[in-house]
């Protein structure tokens, strides 16, 4: 008794958590023209009448016959008086992007409703098995494959109740593998002239009846009203410029008995390689480094190792971000080896590896 109040407490954390939107279906906008949130999961509040029962959310990046994105479902419970229905939305949309958005307002089927989609679906079926299967002689006429007849006769089903909808969850009716397989025999079949006996033809009609019958019962709401939003933009985040600080080591020659190696802190700028929230916590969590070593490696009266260009190494790293703000860099060092005495420089490229510390310095935006 005590685990459901607290499961529902924690959905109704997450859903505190969630910006929450209001749409204007007569303005077709939300909350008064605000942009959309980028990034993160909101919920829209629709507005509903009282003979509502079922009210679908979709959105989309293209037109909604070629693409949904992303589809939810809020159903009016028994006995339920809200003016409201609440559609939580867990597609993260892309910052500074165009959506689309489609809300679909369904009421309840009533019987004498029910009853004229049956006869409506029956009627049709037959026609068309009737115009497109014709006896001549003792053999049945198909003008049509039967598997081309099979997939019209799904084609009617679906097209007929496009403006039907089934309780979510549930499978879409579809004629079963009997209709087909009285098709495929019927092709084969001789006719008989025997009286009381009902021919292959009238029970296939009896069959797809039948499946009709049971069909126009599944589908428990119409189509109120349809709502659609188009090119809805989102909002736009703020760019950050990533600049790491830290601290590394620069391999120099020898092995692990007498090893020499350099180390100095260094400042870098960062680019990931992708967004966390939509390339995954891998790519989100790598990205390249360009940067420069604070100091010199070495600066005696006879020798300084330092770098091209600004007379400081330059390197170059691949990162992983370990924890929220600590990153493992491992990369190339470029540095300039200058031997005063006779007055030579040498180029060389080391291994270092290095510990920093990311900082997001915000460059303008919206948020």
């Amino acid at each position: 008794m005590i685990v459901i109040p607290f499961i529902m407490g924690l959905q109704n954390l997450s859903f505190g958590q969630m910006q929450t939107l209001q749409l204007d279906p007569l303005f077709m906008h939300f909350d008064n023209g605000r942009e959309l949130p980028a990034e993160e999961s909101f919920i829209v509040h629709v507005p509903v009448k009282q003979n509502t029962a079922m009210v679908k959310m979709q959105i989309s990046n293209r037109e909604f016959n070629r693409s949904i994105l992303y589809e939810n479902t809020w159903i009016r419970k028994d006995g339920e008086a809200m003016q409201t229905a609440i559609l939580p939305n867990y597609l993260v949309l892309r910052s500074g992007s165009n959506y689309n958005f489609r809300f679909l307002y369904f009421n309840r089927i009533g019987e004498s409703e029910r009853m004229q989609i049956r006869e409506m679906l029956e009627t049709t079926a037959q026609t068309y098995l009737q115009t497109n299967i014709q006896r001549r002689g003792n053999r049945y006429n198909f003008q049509n494959s039967p598997a081309q007849i099979y997939s019209s006769l799904n084609t009617i089903l679906s097209e007929g109740m496009q403006n039907y909808e089934i309780r979510p969850g549930t499978t879409e009716p579809r004629f079963s593998g009997i209709v087909e397989n009285m098709l495929r025999t019927l092709t084969r079949y001789r006719i008989t002239d025997d009286e009381g006996y009902e021919s292959p033809f009238d029970a296939l009609l009896r069959q797809v009846s039948n499946e009709i019958n049971m069909f126009s019962n599944s589908y428990e709401f119409v189509i109120e009203d349809v709502v659609t939003i188009m090119n809805y933009p989102t909002e736009r985040k703020t760019s950050t410029l990533s600049v790491s600080l830290g601290y590394g080591g620069v391999y120099n020659s020898g092995n692990f008995s007498d090893l020499s190696y350099y180390s100095a802190p260094f400042v870098g700028i960062d680019l990931p390689l992708g967004n966390q929230i939509f390339a995954g916590s891998f790519w989100g969590n790598t990205s390249i480094s360009a940067g420069v070593f604070l100091s010199k490696f070495e600066n005696t009266s006879s020798r300084v190792v330092s770098g091209p260009i600004i007379d400081l190494p330059l390197f170059a790293s691949l990162n992983y971000r370990t924890f929220r703000f600590l990153k493992l860099q491992a990369g190339a060092t470029l540095m300039e080896e200058k031997d005063l005495v006779s007055d030579t420089s040498s180029l060389l490229v080391r291994p270092f590896v290095g510990l920093s510390i990311d900082f997001n310095i915000g460059l303008g935006g919206n948020r």
